[in-house]
Formats: C-alpha cells, sequence, structure tokens
C-alpha cells in the first residue's frame, strides 16, 4: 500500500513539474510575443531600443540596462539607450576588447561578472595611472553609464546570423541578475531586437541616403538653373560680341569663319576673281571744305549703301580705303566664273543707281559740288586668303587682278565701270558694253584692252552667236571696225557653203 501512495506522490510531482515547465514555456512565449510585437511596431532606433529595455524590466526586473550598437567601422560600440540610470550617457563609445561590453562585442559571447566591487580599486588606479601617463584615454567625452556599487554585469551579443549587431548590457547591485535558465530566453530576445534593430538601421540609412538624394537632386537643380542662366548670359555676351566681329568682315567671310569652313591660320590659295575698285572724284577737295563731322557723316552713308549693294550681289567686301571699296566675287563662295563676273557688273550699275540717290540726298543738305564715282574690274587669277602673322591675320586679295583692277578704275569716266576683255568675255552676253581704248599698265607687258558698260540687258544686241555641229558662228558688232570688210567676209563663208550644197 506505501508503495502505491509513493507512486502516486512521484507521479503528482512529475506532473506538477510538468505543469510548472509548461506555464514557464508558456509565460516565454507570451513574453516573446509581447516584446515582437512592441519592438516591430517601430522603425524608429531609440523607440525600439527603449521599448525593449523597459519590457526587460517588466518581466526580468532589470532596474539598470542599456543597448549599444557596432559604429559602421565595426570598432568601437555606441550606446543607443538605457533604462534606470540617473546620466543616460547616449552616444558615449566602448572601444572593441575594452571592458566587459566590449570583450562580449570582440568574442560574440555572453560574459558574467559577478564581485565587481573588488575590482572597482583596481580600475581606479589604472585610471589614475593613464591619466597620468596621458597615453591613453578609456572613455570618449559622454561618459558611460554605470552603478556606483554596482555587483553584478551580464552582457549579451545581439547577432544576425552570428553578425554581431549590438550588445545588451545588465547592471545590478545584487550579487545575481537572472537565473542561468533565463539566459535563453534573453538571447532569443536580444537577438529578435537586434533584427528589429538592425531594419531600423536600414531604413533610417535608406532614409538619410533618399534625403541626400532629394538635396542632391535639389542643389542639382539649382545648379542647372544657374548654369543655364549664365549659359544664357554667356549667349547673349557672344551673341553681342559676335554681332560686333561682322561689322569687321564680310558676312561670307564672316559665317564661313564661325561655321569652321574657313580655318583661322595663314593660308591662301590661287583661283580665278573677279575683282571690283572704285573710288569717289573730287574726294580729297571736299575734305577741305567741309568739317570732319560733316564728312565722316557723308562718307558712312556713301560706304553704308555701297556695302548694302555689294552684300546684296554677293561679293566680299575686301577693305575701305578712305572713300575707296575693294570687292571682289568667287570667294570663299562661288557660282562660277561667268555668274560671279555677271554679279560683279550688275552690283557696279547698282552702287551707280545708288549713288544718284545720295547725290540728290547730299544735295538737299546743302553740298554743292556733286561727288563722282570711277569704277574698275577685272577678272583673273589672284592669291585669295589669311595673310599676316600668327597673331594677326587680314582676309584679303593679293596679285596682278587687284592692281590691274585699280588702273582700270583711274582710267574709267565719270560715273562710268571700265572693265578689262576678261571681264566682257564673260558677261557680254547679258550685258551691254562698249569698246574702248586699249591701255598699257605697269607689270603687264602687253596692252589691256578695256570696255565700258552701257546697260543691262538679257541680249546683247551686239552679239550673235550660234553653233551647230561643224558651225561655230561668233559676232560682236561692237568689236568690228570696218561693216563692210566683214560683210565681205560674211559672204565669202556664205558663197563657199552654197557652192558645196
Amino acid at each position: 500500500m506505501s508503495v502505491c501512495m509513493d507512486k502516486i506522490s512521484q507521479s503528482k510531482n512529475e506532473l506538477e513539474n510538468i505543469k510548472i515547465l509548461l506555464d514557464r514555456k508558456s509565460k516565454e512565449i507570451e513574453i516573446i510575443k509581447q516584446i515582437s510585437n512592441q519592438i516591430n511596431k517601430s522603425l524608429d532606433l531609440n523607440l525600439i531600443a527603449s521599448s525593449m529595455l523597459s519590457l526587460m524590466n517588466e518581466f526580468f526586473g532589470f532596474k539598470h540596462s542599456m543597448i549599444l550598437l557596432v559604429s559602421e567601422n565595426k570598432k568601437y560600440l555606441n550606446v543607443l539607450e538605457t533604462y534606470g540610470y540617473e546620466k543616460r550617457g547616449i552616444g558615449a563609445k566602448v572601444e572593441f576588447g575594452v571592458g566587459v561590453i566590449g570583450i562580449v562585442a570582440e568574442k560574440k559571447k555572453l560574459m558574467r561578472m559577478a564581485n565587481l566591487g573588488m575590482q572597482r580599486s583596481y580600475m581606479q588606479a589604472i585610471r589614475e595611472q593613464v591619466q597620468i601617463t596621458n597615453k591613453n584615454k578609456l572613455q570618449d567625452k559622454v561618459e558611460l553609464p554605470g552603478l556606483k556599487n554596482v555587483e553584478s554585469q551580464v552582457a549579451i551579443p545581439m547577432l544576425i546570423d552570428n553578425e554581431l549587431v549590438g550588445v545588451f548590457s545588465v547592471e545590478s547591485e545584487k550579487m545575481n541578475i537572472f537565473d542561468k535558465s533565463d539566459e535563453i530566453l534573453i538571447g532569443i530576445l536580444a537577438n529578435q531586437t537586434a533584427s528589429a534593430l538592425e531594419n531600423a538601421r536600414l531604413y533610417q540609412l535608406e532614409q538619410k541616403r533618399l534625403k541626400e538624394l532629394n538635396k542632391a537632386h535639389q542643389e542639382l537643380e539649382s545648379l542647372n538653373i544657374n548654369l543655364e542662366k549664365k549659359v544664357e548670359e554667356r549667349t547673349s555676351e557672344l551673341k553681342a560680341l559676335s554681332e560686333k566681329l561682322s561689322k569687321y568682315f564680310s558676312p561670307q567671310v564672316y559665317e564661313s569663319i564661325f561655321s569652321g569652313k574657313l580655318d583661322v591660320k595663314v593660308q591662301t590659295k590661287r583661283k580665278p576673281l573677279t575683282v571690283f575698285f572704285s573710288d569717289l572724284q573730287g574726294f580729297t577737295e571736299l575734305t577741305e571744305r567741309l568739317e570732319p563731322e560733316v564728312l565722316t557723316e557723308l562718307l558712312t552713308q556713301y560706304l553704308t549703301k555701297m556695302s548694302n549693294v555689294a552684300i546684296k550681289w554677293g561679293g566680299t567686301i575686301d577693305k575701305f580705303i578712305g572713300d575707296a571699296i575693294l570687292v571682289f566675287f568667287g570667294d570663299p563662295n562661288s557660282r562660277g566664273d561667268e555668274e560671279d563676273a555677271i554679279a560683279c557688273v550688275s552690283m557696279a550699275m547698282d552702287m551707280l543707281e545708288e549713288l544718284n540717290k545720295l547725290r540728290i540726298s547730299w544735295r538737299k543738305k546743302g553740298l554743292a559740288k556733286p561727288l563722282n564715282a570711277r569704277m574698275g574690274i577685272h577678272t583673273g587669277v589672284c592669291t585669295v586668303g589669311n595673310f599676316g602673322s600668327e597673331d594677326r591675320l587680314d582676309y584679303t586679295i593679293i596679285g596682278n587682278g587687284v592692281n590691274l583692277a585699280s588702273r582700270l578704275e583711274a582710267r574709267a569716266g565719270i560715273n562710268k565701270i571700265l572693265l578689262s576683255e576678261d571681264t566682257y568675255l564673260l558677261i557680254r552676253n547679258k550685258i551691254i558694253c562698249e569698246k574702248k581704248e586699249a591701255i598699257n599698265v605697269k607689270g603687264i607687258s602687253y596692252p589691256v584692252q578695256t570696255y565700258e558698260v552701257v546697260k543691262f540687258s538679257l541680249e546683247n544686241d551686239n552679239l550673235i552667236e550660234r553653233n551647230i555641229p561643224g558651225l561655230s558662228l561668233s559676232i560682236d558688232k561692237s568689236e568690228i571696225e570696218d561693216n563692210k570688210i566683214a560683210i565681205k567676209v560674211v559672204s565669202e563663208v556664205l558663197k563657199d557653203l552654197k557652192s558645196k550644197s
């Protein structure tokens, strides 16, 4: 009977122990659940840490505790949050391997310390010695929180896949902080908190990165606005400058330079050009009679009108020499030798019409003595391009062709256009000319036949040209000196053709 009673009593004890164990496991599950719910409600590091420390005190009676996080360089820990201390010590640093917390961080192992009161005098002596030698510091400017009469300390590593996130530290004035049976549960809670803290840290890093990106985007946007403004201002300045520079170049030259077609360096070439030269008769005398201001105004009006006409017909204005004007056709753009020559003579005729209008205007302003022009045109091979030095260039033409145009201008009549035979042969189908005397020009060994422009016509009445296979006929009536001889020659040709038909 007594044996049976013993077995019953033993069974009751076993059941009681199982019940106690079940109650403990249920409590542990509840604790894990409650702490998990609290720490996963937020992505705020400090709120997660303070919630965890408060709940640990509620469930385990940890009156003094703290959580420290690993720094980015993983060389020390920073105090994130504390509980129960008079001085919170947020931000205090603990180096890896220094003190209980530092050793736990380095070893990633839970560590218990007891009888700490006996060690305080030793640590104080070490601290004083370090201060005397001034070789090191035990702590940073922010003092690590701690109890004056601490007797025991437990530090638990907070891990995620064996990667240290931080350390959970508990201090007490009692010898034992918690039973060893609680270590597994507290370790689970510490690691769970580590996971929540890491998620929050990553979230904060992402928010910080987004904030920095937004700031960088705003700065970039501001920079772009400022850059666009500066570019606009600079473009406006360059436009104004280019407009000023354009007045120093012929439009064709200006366009060729700024489009990159013409290199800004010393370079020349030989090519056929039609050269125009004009001068005002009586201008020297006029300079003596007029005030400089009036003379300047008059000359400006004249050169402006003539320049507009030159540009209209596609001429390249080489230079102004006082009242003289040098223009050429065929570079940098050419429409062909014949078209360039026709355009040049057409320009000269147009200039004479504009000069006549100016003369009427000047007469109304009291300029009694009229200004008249002489013009010379020659077509020939010239050297054209950039002349000068590497620092100073002049786009111009040189050669006998330029000299001949100048000599033709000097031999021209008042308000007349005198051409060389080279130009006449190119324009005779479009413009009627009158043959003049041949002139001798310095530098040219043969006499130069000249022609005076009469009028512009779609067909030249003096020119008869017919071309068929086997027959090329060209008669220029202005060139014929004796009509009877010309008629005789043509009659003989006709008689010969009839006899063979």
